[in-house]
């Protein structure tokens, strides 16, 4: 048996390492003797699960995962709905902004939850993201314009940027190391089968009631998870990294975050402008909002080179292993979402389905995928086999489905679509999970919040980029080839408007207008999917430089004495008090 006890130093450390690539060393106060059996193994605090009983951990993981599964249902329900939405209001050039501003809500805040876990608490957080995202999707049902929809889509996206990562963090803080990734399959699972519900229940709920219903019926789930975590959730013994909410807001970069979602966000609206309101390169508003884009990225990267605490860290890109973490799980976020995102658009406007079956194959295939890659990957890693290239090989699916998406034929049968699909979301779910463990298994307990963040804060930052880039290239393709097939067509110019404002006003097309229109729209999805191969083969290179950590090793180091210090290194460090484990071997 062995007692354990965890103190921290009197006052935070600006030079405490999240990276135990470097050694401990002992100071003039005193001396530390590390008993371990990996010098290099993070500091972790005990997993909460043994200290709770079994029915109360039970309860907590359906409450926590609750949420995972109302994020993954509005996931597939929305890419679904969105082409019925934008033609509902005749706004079908907005319809892409559905996705992408959601997305840009949940980057912008992810940082905040962070400070929120540190301060306040992993039940604060959760419950204000519940609200956030609850309120959100209220004013979503409620919406009498598709402006007002956006307005209430971002909102939502405040709660959505902190339902995912603070569900991850509660799952670490439970369970051991070693089964994180058991858990991240269970959970998974349960993200799955939002996943396969929300295009079909979704698409059902707007063919038969209106696409409102399809938001009413995410509200029990999402106050549900919030009575839960209220009630339920116990609070890990981590001292906190900041002394009060106060210092953890003023903490924050908050010019580096300005700039980072200012710049993504002139881009969205500068590629917009172009391919929705067809402005030519050279209109005043384009080239403006690209050259803001540009400048806000440049005043980024120097707000971050200079500040005390980065939202992005710059550093760390220095250490291969964490730089190929976050960039794969960047890249990755493009290119699944850029694929996934036209998906529907091609069964609604292509094969001509019903919105539920539009929302079928990609919930379905989504829903398995990500339930069996996932718990493939968990009982992979918990079984102790060696997982070095378990992440690369994951990623060949998404590049090969990708490009076979790119040839796509109305013609095909249906299960040629699934055989397309699936092999897909299986090897971006089992990346995933890689990816997450190679995290996890690299930071102290106390840093999992603000790693954790960050990791969440480029997937999200790439989603954002992989929906809006991928609906500008789309609409950009779809203007091009129509004004090439429809050149000497009297009226062209009012014809395409209409086309890229409602994919019904193809339907009102004569039957070869009709077959050319369907022709470029073709084309231009391809486009779009050859643009996500090769994204993901930007992600495939990166994921080579991931480190496979050993996680079955003793998971917290015990270190006798208070004199010992950290010596400095490691990504994350500013602002971090060390821990100090003390261990009684009996």
């Amino acid at each position: 048996m062995s007692a354990i006890v965890i103190t921290t130093a009197p006052y935070p450390s600006e030079r405490t390492a999240l990276l135990r690539s470097h050694s401990y060393s002992s100071s003039d106060s005193g001396r530390s003797d590390i008993s371990t059996d990996s010098p290099n193994q993070p500091v972790r605090s005990a997993p909460l699960k043994d200290s709770i009983s079994l029915s109360r951990f039970v309860i907590v993981c359906i409450g926590v995962w609750s949420a995972n599964f109302v994020f993954a249902f509005q996931s597939t329900a929305i890419p679904t709905l969105a082409p019925e939405i934008g033609s509902w209001f005749e706004h079908g050039e907005l319809s892409a902004y559905l996705g992408s501003m959601f997305t840009l809500a949940n980057t912008a805040v992810i940082p905040l939850y962070g400070v929120f876990m540190e301060t306040l608490g992993r039940k604060f957080a959760m419950v204000t993201a519940c609200l956030f995202f609850g309120a959100g999707t209220i004013m979503c049902a409620s919406a009498g314009n598709m402006y007002a929809l956006i307005g209430a889509r971002t909102f939502a996206g405040l709660g959505g940027g902190g339902l995912l990562t603070v569900s991850s963090v509660i799952v670490t803080d439970l369970v051991p190391l070693r089964d994180r990734g058991y858990y991240q399959g269970l959970m998974m699972t349960i993200f799955g089968s939002g996943s396969m519900l929300g295009g079909p229940v979704g698409g059902w709920l707007t063919d038969r009631f209106g696409w409102h219903w399809s938001f009413w019926i995410q509200l029990p789930v999402i106050v549900f998870c919030g009575v839960i975590v209220s009630a339920f959730l116990p609070t890990p013994h981590i001292p906190p990294t900041h002394r009060s909410l106060f210092s953890g807001l003023a903490s924050l970069d908050w010019l580096g975050t300005a700039l980072l979602i200012g710049s993504v966000t002139t881009l969205i609206f500068g590629f917009s402008f172009h391919t929705s309101y067809l402005e030519p390169w050279s209109s005043p508003t384009v080239w403006g909002m690209l050259l803001a884009s540009v400048l806000s990225a440049a005043a980024f990267v120097l707000v971050e080179m200079k500040v005390k605490r980065p939202l992005v860290p710059l550093r760390v890109f220095k250490s291969n292993h964490i730089s190929a973490v976050m960039l794969s799980g960047f890249f990755l976020s493009v290119s699944n979402q850029a694929f996934m995102y036209q998906i529907p658009v091609y069964f609604a406007v292509i094969v001509n389905t019903s919105t539920a079956q539009a929302g079928l194959i990609i919930s379905l295939c989504g829903g398995l995928g990500l339930a069996l890659g996932s718990l493939i990957a968990g009982q992979y890693i918990r079984s102790g086999y060696p997982w070095r290239w378990l992440g690369p090989i994951s990623l060949v699916p998404p590049v090969v489905g990708a490009l076979v998406a790119a040839t796509w034929k109305p013609i095909l049968p249906w299960w040629s679509y699934y055989m397309t699909v699936f092999p897909c979301i299986l090897g971006y779910s089992t990346f995933l999970c890689v990816q997450l463990i190679a995290l996890v298994s690299s930071v102290d307990s106390k840093l999992m919040p603000k790693a954790t963040a960050l990791l969440y804060t480029t997937r999200s930052l790439g989603a954002t980029l992989g929906v809006s880039v991928g609906g500008s290239i789309q609409l950009g393709a779809l203007a091009s080839q129509l004004k090439i097939l429809f050149e000497g067509l009297e009226a062209r110019d009012q014809i395409i408007n209409s086309i890229l404002h409602s994919k019904a006003a193809i339907r009102l097309l004569t039957p070869r207008l009709q077959s050319l229109a369907l022709s470029a729209y073709a084309r231009s999805l391809s486009t779009v999917w050859l643009f996500s191969a090769g994204i993901a083969v930007l992600t495939v290179v990166s994921s080579v430089f991931i480190e496979a950590k050993e996680v079955h090793k003793e998971e917290r180091r015990v270190i006798k004495g208070t004199g010992g210090g950290i010596s400095e290194g490691g990504p994350f460090a500013e602002g971090i008090g060390p821990a100090t484990i003390e261990g009684e071997r009996q």
